[in-house]
């Protein structure tokens, strides 16, 4: 009898130990109910080994056999996944939401100051000899520069902000490359480097190092393999090792030979020397990737389009400026920076854009030609004005991203060295009008066609299909009559009476810049306006996808934390079933120990 009461009080206290170890470890649950990453954990049990009593098999009671996590590889790895292509989208959002807000402002917007500065050319062209209103010409042309260099100066500190914030990723991504293979070594140590081990496996640490993992792919996309002993080999990119067992592979960054100002990103040469350089193509998710990728695709194509619009505009400018004659009748000069050198690198072009010219006399406001007589016709018809503009294969040569240089120069117009120029009506009805010049660079017979931008005002075009303009226009004060000719010769340089003639030939021309086609096909403030709505509808797409990718976040965290996560009302029942537990299992020690008790007394 003495043998059976210890049997009994055995099977107790073995049930009263399982119900301990598992309202501790439903305790644990609970307290770990909002630590990120915790996998609800549960105790197993097993029936000990019965005992033949002859007539059969007497129980022995119950042993706590393992403490194990709820854990799913694979709902954890589309959790990883859908973190590494949220943070890709996210960054990029934060960035493109940036720029867009920089250059949509219009107080930093270079187009109100080009506005302003057409606007004072117009009113320059009503008084052109005016010093006072010359001199708002060049104020408002410095307003212009201003406004384009502080815009690029927002665009270069975005841009080193990035490369800062690329350094401190890759260091972030560095530590936790040293976490998960710190975590590799006291998880093979914990298991004796046998994944498949009967013993306890510590679930802290694994919950830890996924963690780890989750964390690494909001900075880069890495995937994870599971070697033989438990560890992780983590891959980033496209298939580089970052860590692999106990070891790390370092990534670093340096500036990049092509642009110094740009951040490369590479692993650490385990050999010594220069770092094993990864192109941008296989870092192309997380943070990294999104930085990356804003860094050489959106804030990139900014700069191009803001430095070729300080190129075309300069070199336009001073194109015109330099076709006409200024206050003394001399040739004009550049009236901004010549930025042509960076028509390769236009990104480097606004930040150097500044205003040249100093003296207002120097604007160029007369033309280079002037009317030398008019032979034949009754009807009284005159010339009243020429004047030289862009060629047409001036837009053809700049047009473009970046712009095609060199482009024609002043020295290759028709009207530079020209000693004489011959227009001349035909004979015959409907009147048509011919033209030839003589110079170096003359030619000819070129057609003669109306000019929309003036009234009774024509250009002179090649014959070639289709046809290109020449460069050199004219205005009548009617209709030529049949065989009507005129004739044109050089504007005299230095010529007293040129500054009092209030001559604003060039000058309008200088003003037609505004509404013609200069810049990848599109007007200055078109293809500024196109920038700015090229930016946005990125920002746009952008944030279509980042939505998408949150969602697809927080459908695999649902589905990954229903399933591993911590269920307070499961562990309040799991509470209330193992106290009952603990309870019936004291009662049955207590019976047992009663009875031991009177079968001693009745001994």
């Amino acid at each position: 009898m003495a043998i059976v009461g210890a049997d009994i009080f055995s099977i107790g206290l073995s049930g009263l130990n399982v119900a301990q170890n598992a309202l501790s470890v439903t305790s644990n649950n609970i307290s770990n109910a909002a630590t990120p990453g915790y996998n609800v954990e549960y105790l197993t049990q097993a029936n000990r080994q019965p005992q033949n009593a002859g007539f059969g098999f007497l129980g022995q009671g119950v042993d706590a056999t393992n403490v194990l996590r709820t854990y799913s590889q694979f709902l954890s790895t589309q959790v990883q996944s859908a973190q590494a292509n949220s943070s890709f989208y996210s960054s990029q959002l934060q960035q493109l939401n940036q720029i867009n807000n920089t250059i949509a402002n219009s107080t930093q917007s270079p187009n109100p100051a080009m506005q302003s500065f057409f606007g004072a050319l117009q009113t320059l062209s009503q008084q052109p000899a005016s010093l006072p209103v010359r001199q708002n010409v060049l104020s408002m042309a410095q307003a212009l520069a201003t406004s384009m260099t502080s815009l690029n100066s927002q665009l270069v500190q975005m841009q080193q902000g990035i490369n800062g914030q690329i350094d401190t990723t890759v260091q972030s991504i560095n530590a936790l490359g040293q976490q998960i293979a710190d975590l590799n070594q006291k998880i093979g140590s914990a298991t004796g480097g046998n994944a498949s081990a009967p013993q306890a496996q510590p679930n802290g640490l694994l919950d830890a190092r996924d963690q780890a993992v989750l964390q690494l792919n909001k900075l880069v996309g890495a995937t994870v393999s599971i070697a033989s002993d438990g560890s992780y080999t983590v891959n980033i990119g496209s298939g580089q090792t970052l860590v692999i067992g106990g070891t790390v592979n370092q990534l670093t960054t340096q500036a990049d030979p092509n642009n110094n100002t740009n951040r490369q990103v590479g692993f650490v040469n385990p050999a010594g020397g220069s770092p094993i350089i990864l192109p941008n193509s296989v870092l192309g998710s997380g943070q990294l990737g999104g930085l990356l990728n804003f860094r050489d695709g959106a804030l990139l194509q900014a700069q191009n389009q803001l430095g070729t619009l300080a190129i075309n505009f300069s070199a336009a400018m001073n194109y015109q400026n330099s076709l006409g004659l200024d206050y003394n009748a001399q040739p004009g000069g550049p009236i901004f920076q010549d930025l042509s050198s960076y028509a390769a690198n236009p990104q480097y072009a606004a930040g150097q854009f500044q205003v040249l010219m100093g003296d207002p006399k120097a604007l160029a406001t007369a033309s280079n030609m002037v009317p030398t007589g008019t032979a034949g016709g009754t009807s009284g018809v005159t010339m009243t004005g020429v004047w030289s503009s862009l060629p047409g294969t001036y837009a053809g040569s700049i047009n473009g991203s970046p712009p095609t240089l060199p482009f024609p120069t002043k020295a290759t117009h028709p009207s530079t060295g020209m000693t004489n120029m011959t227009i001349t009506a035909s004979g015959t009805a409907p009147v048509a009008m011919t033209a030839t010049i003589t110079g170096p660079n003359g030619g000819g017979p070129y057609n003669v066609v109306a000019n929309t931008g003036q009234p009774n005002s024509y250009k002179l075009q090649t014959t070639a299909v289709p046809p290109v303009d020449v460069g050199i226009g004219f205005q009548l004060s009617g209709t030529p009559d049949l065989g009507q000719s005129f004739t044109v010769g050089p504007a005299t340089v230095g010529a007293p009476n040129l500054k009092a003639s209030g001559d604003n030939s060039n000058l309008l021309q200088l003003t037609a810049q505004q509404n013609i086609n200069l810049v990848n096909n599109q007007s200055y403030q078109v293809y500024y306006t196109s920038m700015v709505a090229s930016i946005g509808n990125q920002g746009f797409a952008v944030g279509q996808m980042n939505s998408g990718a949150q969602k697809t976040l927080e459908q695999a965290t649902t589905n990954n934390s229903n399933y591993s996560g911590v269920n307070l009302d499961q562990e309040a029942a799991n509470l209330i079933k193992y106290q009952q537990s603990y309870q019936a299992c004291s009662k049955v020690i207590q019976i047992a120990q009663s009875t031991f008790s009177s079968i001693l007394n009745i001994m």
